[in-house]
């Protein structure tokens, strides 16, 4: 009786072990319906460099979004800051080294602008969505991948879920500096930043709701716009000033009617040419690649691009994107687009997840004809 019992127990035991090696292959593989929707998309570049991977478990879903601060005195200072929503948030040297980490909560998206009067001094100012603390988290940048926590306060959302995207919008109208947060539940917050002696405050100005899950957002400093992904939809434009209309409209070819398009949209990004003109850039998760639009106008569609395995491996299901338009020496030419890998490999082995350096002059050749 009780060797029956135990050959049972073992062998269910064995079944289990089997059924959790098979799920957990599953979940650490990239999806191939993924791989399939985006195969015949042909327009292909491959990365020059990427980052040291996060320090989160291979199997984590944790490296999500950057933003690329530039030295204005120095462009090779330069740095990449990434968020790691499992831990905090790390910068990175254009050689893709690791500068420094800090592990200040879990930071899901992450945005930059420069020269916020701060006191006497200007100050090129980071914020970040911090889902530990449900709060806007603010830092000072500097030199040498070095982040200086300036919020005065824990600036708690307002939003019944938790905090997700984020942007920054700096208004060529008035001057001041917003920051806008949104949340799974597609609810999306504008925040007023504010001295407050040597460090940053913050004032809810707006909010509104786009019925359903959001993350992707950048706003346009120039035009006054503000791009919202609304993950399953697609892209929405609205007026980024704090009274602007809470209806957006929807940029065209950005939906699953685009046979180039799979959802989820996550990061968006835009690269400027002159005042108004340039692309802008939208992460399709679903289909493991990129679409660009035009920035001016009504975004037309130019078409889309992958990131296939070159010296650096290929990229799947990226979550965040930035781009700079500064020259960033010989490798990046004409400046840089850096993006959040997925399925970070080394060679065949999976590794933890990380960030991959693209040249944008790589990108723009495939499109400069399509204008």
């Amino acid at each position: 009786m009780n060797c029956t019992c135990n050959r049972i127990f073992l062998a269910s035991v064995l079944v289990a072990l089997l059924v959790v090696t098979i799920v957990g292959c599953e979940v650490n593989r990239p999806s191939e319906g993924s791989k399939k929707a985006g195969e015949h998309i042909t327009n292909t570049v491959t990365a020059v460099a990427e980052t040291d991977p996060v320090p989160q478990n291979k199997n984590e879903d944790s490296a999500d979004d950057p933003a690329i601060w530039i030295d204005t005195t120095n462009v090779m200072g330069s740095f990449v800051i990434g968020t790691d929503k499992k831990g905090g948030l790390a910068t990175y040297d254009l050689d893709g080294k690791q500068l420094n980490y800090y592990a200040d909560g879990n930071m899901n998206n992450c945005d930059l602008r420069y020269g916020f009067q701060l006191g006497d001094q200007q100050v090129d100012v980071l914020a970040a969505s911090n889902r530990s603390t449900h709060s806007l988290s603010l830092y000072l940048v500097k030199k040498g991948g070095v982040l200086e926590e300036a919020h005065a306060r824990v600036i708690k959302s307002e939003m019944r879920d938790e905090v997700y995207g984020l942007c920054m919008y700096r208004s060529a109208k008035t001057g001041d500096y917003f920051v806008f947060m949104n949340s799974k539940a597609g609810e999306v917050e504008q925040w007023q930043l504010i001295a407050k002696g040597s460090k940053i405050d913050a004032k809810l100005v707006r909010s509104w709701n786009l019925g359903t899950q959001t993350e992707g957002m950048i706003a346009d400093d120039e035009t006054g716009i503000i791009y919202v992904g609304e993950e399953v939809v697609g892209i929405y434009r609205f007026d980024a000033e704090p009274g602007g209309a809470k209806v957006g409209s929807l940029v065209q070819m950005s939906t699953e009617k685009n046979p180039d398009m799979h959802y989820d949209i996550e990061g968006l990004a835009i690269y400027a040419t002159d005042s108004v003109n340039g692309y802008l850039i939208a992460s399709s998760q679903g289909s493991y690649s990129y679409a660009v639009f035009e920035r001016q106008g009504d975004n037309k569609y130019l078409g889309s691009f992958r990131i296939e395995d070159g010296d650096v491996d290929g990229v799947e299901e990226t979550d965040g994107i930035d781009i700079t338009n500064v020259p960033l020496g010989a490798k990046f030419p004409k400046g840089m687009l850096v993006v959040q890998d997925g399925y970070n490999y080394d060679g065949e082995e999976l590794v933890s997840q990380n960030f991959k350096y693209i040249s944008w002059e790589a990108v723009e050749k495939l499109f400069l004809n399509k204008e």
